[in-house]
């Protein structure tokens, strides 16, 4: 993986010129370890899952630290808690000093909560996806997102193709984690890849993060994710199939959302809203383990398969939300649903206001289709709505409804 240059270098670069530490978060195996090398290639390197680096600095952190010249990088820093004190001792010793000290971890409610405990207004965090579609195949990056951000609306058609139809089923189909997907024509690997992520997962990260969780029901629970991926998350219904407490399910959800498994999408909540779904709806973030828990091993099996509007829905969300996360826009994220069945896939809320989005399987959209958006854009004064699906062109739907097609982005 090392011939890659990850999208988020410059993200975290500009952070490091900014903070004096910098947290890069992610599931395990999107690449971190091989980021942090990329960043600080000549830096000092400990990976606390090595059992020498992890003695070394577990036994006294603060005289590793004064040890050490800096920058500094170190992996998997959420195995030793006593670290973060260490670090905001060091830290306040010379505030000013930006760039110091490059951290890592995969496990992220342990992470966070010794981050947001001891570094308070010290550390930056930003979070590595898996590939995203630009890094799969190697394109430079989008104009999308800075043309959202600076609210050049009226430019986005300057947007030209940059991937094929079957690069984006390729993607969609295979997810973005780099071993996965950069061995995806040998069938075999990635089955056995799936299957050794998923054990590995549950196995060793969940059950040393929560050691009396149910190993076997959680792993049910996993399963159950894929089918309900993309929809109103019903916390009851997980509960009687799993034979637990809705307080337990909805723990199982955080403890998924934390580890980087799930992303929850709240609802879009405006006090003079009415009539609104409140529950939730979420999806796994990586649709290759979508897929892979669905046994849908080919191209053909995805598009005919009955869940492939939810499935590529997932896959469209998290390229847009990992995309303004890279290029360090601030955004918040929701969906919008009425007891009346209007619904909007995602609310993208930021610097630009607010942008209801849409997103569609298919490459024509019926007008009918679009009258929730559009009373969307009116009611809440949008500066713009856009309809995400697989036409050949960007178009004007109407005066402030506009469609970009996925291969654009």
């Amino acid at each position: 993986m090392s011939h890659f240059d990850r999208s988020y270098l410059i993200g975290v670069e500009k952070l490091m010129t900014m903070f004096p530490v910098v947290s890069v978060l992610g599931a395990r195996q999107v690449g971190k370890s091989t980021l942090l090398h990329q960043l600080l290639p000549g830096s000092p390197y400990f990976d606390l899952e090595r059992h020498a680096d992890f003695e070394r600095i577990s036994s006294d952190p603060d005289f590793f630290l004064d040890s050490q010249p800096t920058p500094i990088v170190i992996d998997a820093a959420q195995l030793c808690p006593g670290l973060f004190q260490a670090l905001r001792v060091k830290v306040d010793q010379a505030r000013q000093q930006n760039g110091r000290y490059l951290i890592s971890g995969s496990s992220s409610p342990e992470l966070l909560k010794n981050v947001s405990e001891s570094l308070a207004g010290r550390v930056a965090i930003m979070e590595l996806s898996p590939f995203l579609l630009e890094e799969s195949w190697k394109k430079k990056p989008s104009d999308f997102y800075q043309l959202i951000s600076t609210q050049q609306f009226s430019s986005l058609d300057i947007l030209e193709t940059r991937y094929t139809k079957t690069q984006l089923y390729t993607s969609c189909l295979y997810g973005g984690y780099p071993d996965h997907f950069l061995n995806r024509e040998n069938q075999l690997f990635t089955g056995q890849w799936m299957e050794n992520y998923f054990q590995t997962y549950i196995a060793r990260d969940i059950r040393r993060l929560f050691p009396g969780i149910a190993s076997q029901t959680f792993r049910r629970f996993v399963k159950m994710m894929a089918f309900a991926s993309g929809q109103i998350i019903n916390f009851s219904n997980f509960a009687r199939s799993l034979d637990v407490s809705q307080p337990t399910v909805k723990s199982y959800f955080s403890i998924a959302e934390g580890t980087f498994l799930w992303r929850m999408l709240p609802r879009f909540n405006i006090n003079y809203v009415k009539r609104i779904v409140k529950m939730p709806r979420g999806h796994i973030r990586d649709t290759g383990l979508i897929t892979s828990l669905l046994n849908i091993h080919s191209i053909d099996a995805l598009v005919s398969h009955p869940d492939f509007g939810r499935i590529w829905e997932s896959f469209i969300i998290e390229q847009l939300i990992q995309g303004f996360k890279k290029d360090l826009i601030p955004i918040n994220t929701s969906y919008y649903r009425t007891h009346d069945g209007r619904e909007i896939d995602l609310i993208l809320e930021g610097p630009f206001g607010i942008i209801p989005i849409e997103i569609k399987a298919g490459s024509t959209v019926r007008s009918s289709s679009l009258y929730a958006i559009k009373a969307f854009i009116e009611t809440h004064s949008c500066p713009i709505g856009i309809v995400i699906n697989q036409s050949g062109e960007v178009s004007m739907l109407s005066a402030r409804l506009i469609q970009i097609p996925a291969s654009y982005l």
